[in-house]
This record gives structure tokens, C-alpha cells and sequence, in this order.
């Protein structure tokens, strides 16, 4: 049981650390931008596997 920490204060700290670092590596989400070829090809994967799974269910429901 030595493996545990029962000292609650160590874990706030801990936390309170985590919340206040910054990684000013990464931009925001809202900034990102994705290439066009990258959306055209997503959506083209996102109609296949809606007409797939379209035709499956139209298969098992008759």
C-alpha cells in the first residue's frame, strides 16, 4: 500500500501545475486549417461508408 499517496495537498499541486502549463508549441484548434485535398478526400470516405452502410442495412432489414 506504500504505493499510494494519501497526501491530498501533493495532488492539488500537482494538478494546479498541470492546469497553469501552457505548450505554446500548438496553435489553437480554431486555427488550424486542414488542406482542401485532406476535406475532399475525408468527405468522399464519409459518403462511402454512409452508402455502405446504407446497402448493408437495406440487405439485413430486406
Amino acid at each position: 500500500m506504500a504505493d499510494f499517496d494519501d497526501d491530498l495537498s501533493a495532488s492539488t499541486a500537482r494538478f494546479q501545475a498541470f492546469a497553469a502549463a501552457k505548450d505554446e508549441d500548438l496553435p489553437a484548434p480554431w486555427k488550424m486549417r486542414a488542406p482542401r485535398s485532406k476535406i475532399g478526400i475525408m468527405a468522399v470516405v464519409v459518403v462511402i461508408v454512409a452508402v455502405i452502410a446504407a446497402v448493408a442495412a437495406r440487405l439485413l432489414l430486406g
